[in-house]
């Protein structure tokens, strides 16, 4: 999996696949505030299989709260 991004106003969530695609790694950001560090959270998954259900359940949960999937990830 490709990394990307999702937004929703100033807050920015980049998720990227590690381990042999089986760790995901979500940075949360705030484009308001460059100096605070992005903040990282782990989610460790027993396969590649299951790591992709887990991000397509975070991208529905957040798309429910609106947050929106950005055309180009951010950095």
């Amino acid at each position: 999996m490709e990394p990307f991004s999702m937004i929703k106003g100033t807050e920015v969530k980049v998720f990227s696949l590690e381990d042999n695609d089986t760790t995901l790694v979500v940075a949360n950001s705030d484009t308001a505030r460059p100096e605070v560090p992005a903040r990282l959270q782990y989610e460790v998954c027993e396969n590649d299989a299951e790591s992709q259900a887990v991000v397509q359940k975070f991208v529905f949960d957040l798309q429910r709260q609106g947050w929106a999937v950005a055309d180009e990830p951010v950095v």
